[in-house]
């Protein structure tokens, strides 16, 4: 339901735009153990219970499917995780053990949160306290038997290819082995199709999840962990969601943060208590650009780069036109679907929203196509003055009414699969993740177009209807009034993001969309990409979209006739190569001015480093520029990089490098507290 859909495959690497991981895994630490070919069975040969754990029962060779709903289970598993050589020999120190779900910075964000460590005495413990037979006897104590003295056989998921997530899983099995050689996690990988439907079957018992943040909120990381879409995999009894219910909605709809602050100290509390997970790494940038490159603004919630502060010194090649090389390929080109980094940065650069992200501040706005705005003294009403004069890229003038369509056809459109969910809540209340949930509460319709056809007439009418209510333009004042279901303290990133994006109404429905009728926004709900309209654009931006040739290139032009100055830059070409020796010969012939490294090239890409910004994170920013002088190989992280002192001349490499800021993007070992 979120865009884990389009980052799970790549959290392999740490990458610069994307700041995630990956690296051979520490096999002298934990070696995969091959499964035995009686878990890779059918599941009809199993019945009802997962082929991934073993005889389904606790007779050493499986176990039971409410394994994990034992809390001392969960607890166990969580200390028993090595966070030290995950980060020194995984993440090459790039990483820090994150101690809660927010990030620094957000409210309740506390660095001295409770917190699990790796301690194998107090997994031993936990485990002694287990009642997998539900006796009343804990395990250690049992005459009779039970998981202290029985063991158990279970497997760990990765997706085939995320060697990261490999590492994950047989760091923890090898320590698991140690606490009790009965104890036995094998380490399997699926295919990613395969692994993804076992993860929506809720037949994986146990893997590590990774989640960037969509807004820099702390609801936008508790949410997918319990009661949003990880939380929905991992079968959590009602009660527990209810808890966490409770402190999200408290959470979301207030306003003030001091009070936000004290909620989400308690959601901390209750989420180390239950431990529905164990949160892993929070990591750091490691990106790297040309020094002849100005203006970069590196905002680690945008969509990769935003071009048009930047420019370019005499020193290039061709100071006018800028070169990406990286890899992937986007996914679509519609604002109200775009949920992946790499169609996410196109979107970004052709369309714009109301609001914008200040400079490289995750949390600080500015006004965009909105010239101002109010907001109502009970939070709900928000009115938003429109900018006159900005022209869309086909010479039409922008109204409200554009704004208006663009966020009910986003809404409309839906599907737990979009970013929709994040618009969804705010304007019909918490929990209510997507238009299906307006027109049946029972969630019968969910990312099903024909049944959402064939619904009842009226409930379809009346959802569309709601939408419009909530969203309304006025052409002759220039404004949008938008009503909200309660007060909503992230709404302003909500709406900064691309899915926020001002389309052309004319223009959107003669290329196939919405027409704007509600009796005939079923017909368009859950688009999908490969059958949605949008392989072309029509923004207000400082950029049009010249061609997008899929698997090759994205070719981005100025907009001549942009309601500010003009971008510096004529043209950028971002290129899909995804061999890293070719981009890296890029990089040394000049012909590159930004490129993706991952993590396990990074050294040779450090190499051509010339200078360094490192993070400051008291001010929040990049320090300015230093020359760098060597590179500490016996070190790790930022302090192998050693800065010039005063008289000291540095390596004179071309590059510049960025590092040391936190991303947005964390790791957590999940449970599944009821195996299917």
């Amino acid at each position: 339901m979120r865009k884990m859909f389009a980052l799970l495959s790549l959290l392999v690497v740490f990458s610069m735009a994307l700041a995630a991981c990956g690296a051979p895994a520490p096999a002298a630490e934990a070696p995969a153990v091959e499964a035995p070919a009686a878990t890779e069975a059918p599941v009809e040969e199993m019945g009802p219970a997962s082929q991934y754990i073993g005889s389904g029962m606790l007779d050493g060779n499986g176990i039971p499917s409410d394994f994990f709903a034992d809390v001392h289970i969960r607890k166990a598993f969580s200390y028993a995780f090595d966070w030290d050589i995950f980060i020194a020999d995984v993440l090459q120190g790039e990483a820090v053990q994150a101690y809660q779900l927010p990030l620094a910075g957000m409210p309740g964000y506390d660095p001295e949160a409770p917190h699990y460590t790796f301690d194998l005495e107090k997994s031993a413990e936990e485990f002694k306290l287990a009642d997998l037979d539900h006796d009343g006897i804990p395990a250690g104590d049992d005459p009779d038997g039970d998981v202290w003295t029985t063991g158990f056989r279970i497997q760990m998921l990765y997706n085939q290819g995320n060697t990261t997530r490999q590492a994950i899983g047989e760091i923890l099995a090898a320590n698991l082995g140690t606490v009790n050689e009965l104890f036995s996690v094998e380490i399997l990988g699926l295919p990613w199709p395969a692994y993804l439907a076992g993860q929506r079957a809720g037949t994986i018992p146990i893997m590590s999840a990774g989640w960037q943040e969509d807004i820099h909120d702390p609801h936008n990381w508790y949410q997918p962990y319990t009661t949003g879409s990880y939380g929905g995999r991992q079968n959590m009894p009602a009660d527990m969601k209810a808890q966490f219910k409770e402190l999200l909605d408290k959470g979301v709809s207030e306003t003030d943060p001091a009070k936000r602050d004290v909620i989400y100290k308690e959601m901390n509390q209750l989420y180390y208590d239950l431990v529905p997970g164990a949160i892993l790494t929070a990591g750091i940038s490691h990106a790297y650009e040309q020094k002849w490159v100005e203006g970069r603004v590196y905002n680690p919630i945008m969509s990769g780069d935003y071009y048009y502060p930047m420019s370019k010194t005499a020193e290039a090649k061709d100071p006018t036109i800028f070169n990406n090389v990286t890899f992937g390929d986007a996914e679509t080109l519609d604002p109200a679907r775009v949920y992946d980094t790499f169609s996410g940065e196109i979107v970004q650069n052709v369309y714009e929203t109301l609001v914008f992200y200040d400079g490289g501040a995750t949390d600080k706005f500015v006004p965009m196509l909105a010239e101002s705005w109010t907001v109502s003294d009970d939070g709900t009403v928000w009115t938003f003055q429109i900018r006159k004069g900005v022209k869309f890229h086909s010479g039409s003038e922008m109204t409200p009414s554009d704004v208006a369509y663009s966020f009910q056809r986003g809404i409309l459109q839906g599907g737990t699969s979009s970013p929709q969910w994040l618009l969804a809540e705010p304007f019909f209340g918490a929990g209510m993740d997507d238009i299906a949930a307006v027109v049946d509460p029972e969630g019968s319709v969910y990312d099903d177009r024909a049944l959402m056809q064939a619904f009842d007439p009226a409930a379809l009418v009346a959802a569309c209807e709601k939408t419009k209510a909530a969203i309304v333009a006025d052409d002759a004042a220039g404004t949008v009034t938008m009503t909200l279901a309660g007060p909503w303290g992230p709404f302003l990133p909500t709406i900064a993001q691309t899915w926020g994006s001002v389309m052309e109404q004319k223009w959107a429905v003669e290329m196939g969309a919405w027409d704007g009728s509600c009796d005939t926004w079923q017909n368009f709900y859950v688009s999908e990409p490969d059958i949605n309209p949008f392989i072309v654009t029509n923004g207000t931006g400082a950029f049009k979209l010249d061609h997008w040739t899929k698997g090759e290139e994205v070719v981005l032009v100025r907009n001549e006739d942009y309601w500010r100055e003009p971008a510096k830059l004529e043209r950028i070409n971002i290129k899909e190569v995804d061999e890293w020796g070719t981009r890296f010969a890029m990089v040394q012939a000049g012909d590159v001015d930004i490129t993706d490294v991952n993590l396990e090239d990074t050294p040779q890409a450090d190499k051509l480093v010339g200078e360094v910004r490192f993070f400051n994170t008291e001010a929040n920013a990049y320090d300015p520029a230093v020359p760098l002088c060597s590179i500490d190989e016996t070190k790790i992280g930022v302090e192998k990089f050693i800065a010039c002192a005063a008289g000291e001349t540095g390596t004179g490499g071309p590059l510049r490098l960025l590092i040391g800021r936190p991303n947005i993007l964390q790791t957590v070992i999940i449970y599944n507290f009821a195996i299917k």
